[in-house]
């Protein structure tokens, strides 16, 4: 069974402020990501750098939270804190905290990785969250680098493309534009918060 882990480390560099603390469907981008996490899997938990405190306050009920001190040096070093916090683990789902329309199911079907790395596909384009089984977890701590996630891994490792009926999958808020169009759908009422 794999664990949730929700990436919300970053500094938001296109967007005024922190991003995961913007409201969308009256909470924080970064709640709706641990709510998914936390339905879907029973638990879920947290990799903050950037505004730690504020970003942990604003994600509401999670079981662990993990300091990323290299958050500056990107999205990488955030997969590699939870790996090395949770090496015993069989398997940890990444999340990003910037996409607050995953679905439950969706996350579900990705945590089961099957033994390499899991990504899920709406029509054939691949997204988010990304499932890594232990046997990796080498890999991530000594391949990955800079602001990459599990991507440098998936055309070097067993990946299973899991496809979902889910366009969340695809849906992250980068800028102050993509919030606008996310807040204009109905989206915000798939999770039970």
């Amino acid at each position: 069974m794999c664990i949730g882990v929700v990436l919300a480390a970053g500094a938001s560099s296109r967007f005024p402020g922190n991003k995961l603390l913007a409201k969308y469907g009256g909470r924080a981008l970064v709640a709706w990501a641990a709510a998914a996490v936390r339905e879907a899997l029973g638990e879920a938990y947290l990799v903050v750098g950037h505004m730690a405190l504020e970003v942990k306050a604003a994600a509401g009920r999670v079981d662990g939270v993990v300091y990323n001190p290299w958050w500056r040096e990107g999205l990488s070093t955030s997969v590699k804190a939870a790996v090395a916090a949770f090496a015993e683990e069989d398997c940890i789902l990444f999340m990003p905290g910037d996409m607050p329309l995953v679905r439950p199911d969706t996350i579900r079907k990705v945590a089961r990785c099957g033994g390499g790395i899991a990504v899920p596909t709406y029509r054939g384009a691949r997204g988010n969250p990304v499932a890594c089984c232990r046997r990796l977890y080498g890999e991530v701590l000594t391949r990955l680098t800079g602001d990459v996630g599990l991507r440098a891994l998936i055309n070097a490792a067993p990946t299973y493309y899991v496809e979902v009926d889910d366009p969340g999958v695809l849906i992250d808020v980068d800028t102050p534009q993509d919030l606008q169009r996310l807040q204009n759908s109905k989206d915000h009422t798939q999770l039970k918060l």
